[in-house]
């Protein structure tokens, strides 16, 4: 724990894991909160997953624009332009009266929403020294998984007052922390003129970058198919209800490893612990599909979880060393939209049963295993261009 007290003794690394939680909650309080101001406003769940999907689409489609903004003019104009239309959207989402003006509005808030975390983890760097990087992408993750937790709660709890409550807390997280990156220090000095205008095409054609792609959208497809296949294992058991625990022994896996895993040295290549986790991945999602006893069902999530955190923190480290100077962000968006691109797909598994769909996950995470394996040298090397 030496290694987190000496990171947070680093004002700019303090104010930066607060804006980074900041945004995480904003972020996962959203999802739940539209599909409870869809259902309150039309008493159909079908309307509200209509709504969420409009949040999810919009965020996805805009995802690398909203990054290579962010790369080429700084951070300062883009996310606040970009808060501004988010805060409009959320206006349109609590006044709206009809569904159709929800989904478009919900397209809007996704397309618009400031890209919080991807800019902070391009701004570490510059906030702490290289040594304890490691650390921050560590803490990071541990805080994904803790906000995938809260948000929801939080997002319910609002609900209970009224379905509009937890869409503004959502949105008022959202304008907090992009206040917060834009006023930080290094972002205040990053500047487009510090970096040639790759754009998308820049970002796209590095073949690394392209590789890691391709693996998220795996990584994406595995979260879908557990999304939908625990609640349906759960649900075998007598009630669908029974797959929270199921997804907090995940989330605890995934916290407990990610936090020993930001103070191990520097052992092993990134690209060699991110194809340790898939393959871990694959192995233990093989073996749950076969399984059904909730205690071995539980040892096994736990183990399974602990792959998360750690796959999170080499992805970020490729990143640094293969991301095309000027695209620290719009490559991390393309991540993101990679991601959200397969959890949709790993979801459209859910009339499959229990048993397809975690077959479904241990496959994706072992395809995702074979691409790594098979590039992996390339993966391995510095690939930024001087």
């Amino acid at each position: 724990m030496r290694a987190y007290a000496e990171l947070m003794r680093h004002g700019s690394a303090r104010r930066l894991m607060l804006a980074s939680t900041t945004g995480k909650l904003g972020f996962a309080i959203f999802p739940l909160a539209t599909v409870l101001l869809g259902h309150g406003s039309s008493g159909s769940f079908l309307d509200a997953g209509v709504v969420a999907g409009a949040w999810s689409v919009g965020g996805t489609v805009t995802a690398p624009l909203r990054g290579r903004l962010v790369d080429r003019h700084g951070q300062r104009w883009p996310m606040g332009a970009m808060s501004v239309l988010t805060a409009l959207a959320v206006a349109g989402l609590v006044t709206a009266t009809t569904t159709t003006q929800l989904v478009l509005s919900g397209t809007l808030a996704g397309a618009s929403a400031p890209p919080i975390v991807a800019s902070t983890r391009s701004l570490w760097a510059r906030a702490v020294p290289h040594d304890l990087l490691r650390g921050a992408y560590a803490l990071e993750a541990v805080l994904t998984e803790v906000t995938k937790i809260c948000g929801p709660l939080v997002a319910a709890a609002a609900a209970v007052r009224s379905p509009r409550l937890g869409v503004i807390v959502a949105g008022a997280l959202l304008a907090v922390g992009s206040c917060l990156v834009m006023s930080h220090p290094p972002a205040l000095s990053t500047r487009a003129a510090s970096a040639p205008d790759t754009g998308s095409r820049g970002v796209l054609g590095s073949p690394a970058l392209r590789l890691l792609l391709l693996t998220n959208v795996c990584a994406g497809i595995c979260l879908g198919a557990l999304t939908v296949g625990l609640p349906a294992r759960a649900a075998e058991s007598g009630s669908a209800a029974g797959a929270g625990w199921m997804f907090a022994c995940l989330g605890l896996g995934s916290a407990l490893a990610g936090v020993r895993f930001g103070t191990r040295d520097h052992a092993a290549p990134p690209a060699t612990g991110y194809l340790t986790t898939l393959t871990w991945l694959a192995l233990l999602l093989a073996l749950l599909a076969a399984i059904s006893a909730p205690p071995l069902m539980a040892v096994l999530l736990t183990l399974a979880g602990a792959a998360f955190a750690p796959m999170t923190v080499c992805l970020f480290e490729m990143l640094d060393a293969h991301a095309p100077r000027g695209t620290a962000v719009a490559s991390m968006m393309w991540m993101v939209a990679g991601e959200e691109l397969g959890i949709a797909a790993g979801t459209l598994a859910q009339q499959a049963g229990a048993w397809p769909t975690l077959v479904l996950a241990a496959a994706a995470c072992g395809l995702g295993a074979t691409i790594t394996a098979l590039r992996i040298t390339e993966l391995a090397r510095d690939g930024r261009s001087p």
